[in-house]
């Protein structure tokens, strides 16, 4: 072969992708992968830098769609913002990270985008948006408030910007759409082939039970048990039927219990291709044992962590195919945050962090384990996202696509403590925890801007990746591996 230029060169490593293991280099030209080939084939090749990968995998950047970046709270806003969020992503092998844009009363959806791509700008790797509908219309005579015609019209507008998907929660007061609502909604994203996030959990009857709650309130243990697992099973059951009512393409977010992830399996096995489910590294990896503890309410989450049947059954449903992704719900809080729940747990923002984290704590408890494969891992963190999500450029090792690497050493140990971690906050989830293996080297759209485990990018970098479904006529096949 001629002697060829390139602008990288990734050379010696095992390229590990969704559907494939083996040894290749890998060659970069204006932020694309420009070639793949068995090593030794680059013949003479020149390069600006060269990459050693030897005894690394090589994979895709990780996509994660599902994190909550510089979002105002009851308790003031997630204590990440976009250049702090994004740069502990890529130091943990995440190149692309989708999170949410929530409208003011009155608010126009696309108004609402230019505000939130505005406050993206100094974000360092790429970045998508998911379009929040939330009930606008004001209630007539105690009726609650509703999502308005005014309002699913504009979602056309929101879709031609670059939101291909939209969320709809089932709870949180403010938030909570009716299963009328629903439904009207999922018709509109329907009609624009677009991608519904689904929060699952049945809103009314934990506010009942949450009120009920009267004899130690600051024992975070109760989070658990007013938000059932029956309840999320209930709540996915009428999203699923919602999504085969109006034929929409659905993700049902975070889900923790087997009993709902058994509700997307058998809407698959039905031979609905339109139906996905999301996992999260906190069910893959901690129980509600957590919430038992004196300091529970830094595991206040929603759906909440779950006995250790459920994180085995999640496991099982990733490996098989039931389940189709893993995203973090990355939602940080500090400490003092997080003790606003210290006499009650229903005052405790919720959210845990693992924007950094996930890569390795799914090679740590699902590869190295003997739960999930090489290739699973690769499926659920950056292939299968990139599919269901309309990220066209991102996913893969191949040429055309965005050069999106990451040099993922085995040998490498990481302390998932709160000083050797990059979120802006004070604690660890993840205390006490090392992970055999971790991301040394990450490349995002053909830029180094992690080298030896050290941040060498720069801030406002990142470009928002303006997604659609154009030409997708039906959903990714169904995974069929499952029984």
């Amino acid at each position: 072969m001629a002697k060829m230029e390139f602008d990288l060169l990734v050379t010696g490593g095992t390229v590990v992708t969704a559907d494939a293991t083996f040894a290749a280099d890998i060659a970069v030209r204006d932020g694309k992968i420009a070639a793949v080939l068995p090593q030794s084939k680059i013949q003479n090749p020149k390069s600006k830098i060269v990459i050693d990968a030897s005894g690394c995998y090589v994979l895709p950047g990780a996509i994660d769609a599902h994190v909550h970046l510089q979002m105002p709270t009851g308790v003031g806003y997630t204590a990440d913002d976009w250049a702090a969020g994004t740069r502990a992503a890529a130091m943990g092998g995440t190149t692309c990270v989708i999170d949410f844009v929530e409208t003011e009363p009155g608010e126009r959806l696309t108004d609402a985008l230019g505000k939130r791509l505005d406050e993206a700008r100094e974000a360092v790797i790429d970045f998508g948006l998911h379009m929040t509908i939330q009930p606008d219309e004001h209630p007539i005579a105690g009726i609650p408030r509703r999502v308005s015609a005014r309002r699913l019209a504009e979602m056309r507008e929101a879709y031609e910007a670059g939101c291909a998907s939209f969320k709809l929660y089932m709870a949180y007061p403010g938030f909570q759409v009716s299963d009328g609502d629903l439904l009207r909604a999922l018709r509109a994203v329907a009609e624009l082939n677009a991608l519904a996030c689904i929060h699952a959990e049945n809103g009314d009857v934990i506010e009942v039970l949450r009120e009920a709650v009267v004899d130690h309130p600051e024992r975070a243990i109760h989070h658990a048990r007013t938000r059932p697992p029956a309840n999320e099973h209930e709540a996915v059951t009428r999203a699923v039927l919602c999504a085969e009512l109006s034929g929409a393409r659905v993700m049902i977010f975070h889900i923790g219990c087997e009993a709902a992830a058994r509700v997307v399996a058998d809407a698959k096995l039905r031979g609905n291709d339109r139906v996905f489910g999301e996992t999260c590294p906190h069910y893959l990896t901690l129980t509600e044992d957590a919430l038992a503890r004196e300091d529970g309410r830094l595991w206040v989450c929603a759906p909440p962590l779950r006995p250790q049947a459920d994180q085995d059954a999640m496991w099982r449903m990733l490996a098989s195919c039931a389940l189709d992704v893993v995203g973090t719900d990355h939602c940080p809080f500090t400490r003092a945050q997080k003790d606003a729940g210290a006499l009650d747990f229903r005052r405790a923002p919720g959210g845990i962090p693992g924007i950094e984290t996930r890569l390795g704590l799914l090679h740590e408890f699902g590869v190295r384990r003997g739960r999930i494969t090489l290739n699973d891992w690769v499926r659920v963190c950056c292939a299968r996202p990139a599919e269901l999500y309309g990220l066209a450029d991102k996913g893969r090792i191949a040429v055309g696509y965005d050069a999106d690497l990451v040099v993922f050493d085995p040998t490498l140990h990481k302390t998932l403590a709160a000083g050797e971690l990059n979120s802006a906050i004070d604690w660890s989830a993840y205390e006490g925890v090392t992970c055999a293996g971790w991301a040394r080297d990450v490349i995002a759209r053909g830029d180094v801007v992690v080298r030896d485990q050290q941040w060498v990018g720069r801030a406002g970098r990142g470009q928002f990746a303006r997604r659609d479904f154009a030409g997708v006529t039906r959903a990714v096949a169904p995974a069929t591996r499952f029984r």
